[in-house]
């Protein structure tokens, strides 16, 4: 019952803004009941009430596309019905309703939380349980999971996983998983266990048949497929299809576009910087702006611009530290950065803890030579030491960027190059322009935070 006043709520306060817009536009009542009508019908069938378990990026998602039928539909009605003055207060209600929405959602999620919060337990106390954890808490007011607790499978044949998780809150093992669903009310189960085989999940799962709402299991291919894939029933087999977004023409036009339209909005942001900052990096008797060869796509090399941040005999300071400190010689190669870099002067260091320093590749970006969203645009001997030839001819089908993955997923902090690589592999075979659109505000939110730069 409470689950249905939160959908009231909802749709009230919807309305109240609505009927708000459509006022002070003067628009008649008679039109505007009519149209929130169809507003209410596009969002009933986008299943925008439903209050499921959901990330932000897929609420977002959804928005988008509701918001977006709604202009379509309503400028066929104004063109054909009620005329050209009632265009605006649809393009404002299409245009800024999203970001209303997503306010609504949020606050009525909040006041509701109890009511509409759903009790998970967690089967898997690795690795995969301990990432699901974290994205489950990074989008703790979308996703709505009370987490139960952890069950160790451990004591299934096969199943020998560390333990990744807080020790503290694995409530039991496999054999006592009948007695923790009986003495708690479970809504759902997540069955993070990708290794299993077909056997043992299939144990689990008729083991908790009825027992519970849903049951979700993590796929072995989760970190290699998900965004471009589909489950289909082939006569009672399920089939995952899947298909790479690189490879369709249409897409790479539509990617050209957007990075033509990103790279105009940072070369005007460039400019701007560029005014400020380099009269002061200029002061040590060197360019504002240098170039480095970096591998770019089909793994050949090009020109990226960047602005200066360190001194102009950086190079002679960099061999120098590496021939006499060997910690500091296994930092650099494991990541080609060092954390306390003494090559770096203090507008630099300024310019790389703001992320202002990559400006310059904008114009890159109008040039063709990268992407806004791509691979890390990596130097020659680091596909040398840890890509190999089969990696580097993946990764780099397509042009780097200025930020993608990797940066939208830590930057720096995601230390061990297995990783970086996995994560770029994964944007190449999911690749989408909503993808796009999720790294890009990623990146900004880890830039405001300052998160793993240096």
């Amino acid at each position: 019952m409470k689950r249905q006043i939160a959908k009231f709520v909802m749709i009230i306060m919807q309305f109240i803004f609505y009927f708000v817009v459509n006022k002070f536009f003067n628009v008649p009542d008679r039109i505007m009941y009519n149209t929130f009508f169809i507003y209410l019908a596009l969002n009933l069938t986008k299943n925008m009430y439903s209050f499921q378990t959901i990330l932000i990026w897929e609420e977002l998602r959804k928005l988008l596309w509701v918001h977006g039928e709604y202009l379509i539909v309503m400028l066929i009605n104004d063109l054909a019905f009620w005329g050209y003055k009632y265009i605006p207060v649809h393009l404002f209600v299409g245009l800024t309703f999203t970001f209303f929405n997503i306010f609504i959602i949020r606050f009525i999620r909040t006041i509701f939380r109890k009511n509409l919060e759903k009790s998970l337990l967690i089967i898997g106390i690795g690795n995969t349980a301990n990432q699901i954890t974290r994205i489950i808490k990074d989008n703790n007011t979308f996703t709505m999971y009370k987490i139960l607790g952890y069950v160790s499978a451990n004591n299934i044949s096969g199943v020998n996983q560390d333990v990744h998780i807080n020790e503290k809150e694995i409530i039991g093992t496999y054999e006592e998983l009948d007695k923790i669903l009986e003495e708690n009310k479970v809504n759902e189960v997540l069955i993070a266990l990708p290794l299993a085989d077909n056997e043992q999940m299939e144990e689990i799962i008729n083991k908790l048949d009825g027992k519970v709402d849903k049951i979700k299991f993590i796929p072995r291919l989760n970190e290699v497929y998900t965004l471009n894939s589909a489950v289909e029933d082939y006569d009672g087999m399920m089939v995952l299809s899947t298909y790479n977004g690189m490879n369709k023409k249409r897409n790479r036009i539509l990617k050209r576009g957007f990075d033509i339209l990103t790279g105009l909005v940072g070369c005007s942001v460039l400019g701007i910087l560029y005014l400020i900052f380099a009269p002061k990096i200029k002061k040590d008797g060197g360019k504002a702006i240098f170039t480095q060869n970096r591998i770019g796509q089909d793994v050949k090399p090009f020109k990226m611009y960047k602005f200066r941040s360190m001194y102009v005999d950086a190079e002679d300071r960099l061999n120098e530290l590496l021939e006499k400190d060997e910690k500091v010689r296994e930092e650099f190669y494991r990541t080609f950065k060092l954390k306390n870099d003494p090559r770096i002067t203090k507008v630099g260091n300024f310019l790389r803890k703001t992320s202002l320093d990559e400006f310059p590749q904008f114009l890159n970006v109008l040039k063709g030579d990268m992407s806004f969203v791509g691979p890390r645009p990596v130097v020659q001997k680091e596909v040398d030491m840890y890509y190999g030839k089969e990696n580097a001819k993946k990764i780099f089908m397509v042009k780097p960027g200025i930020t993608g993955m990797w940066q939208a997923n830590g930057r720096s902090d995601v230390e061990d190059y297995d990783s970086r690589i996995a994560l770029d592999l994964y944007y190449i075979r999911n690749w989408s322009l909503w993808l796009d659109i999720v790294i890009t505000i990623k990146t900004i939110k880890n830039v405001i935070y300052r998160k793993g730069a240096y």
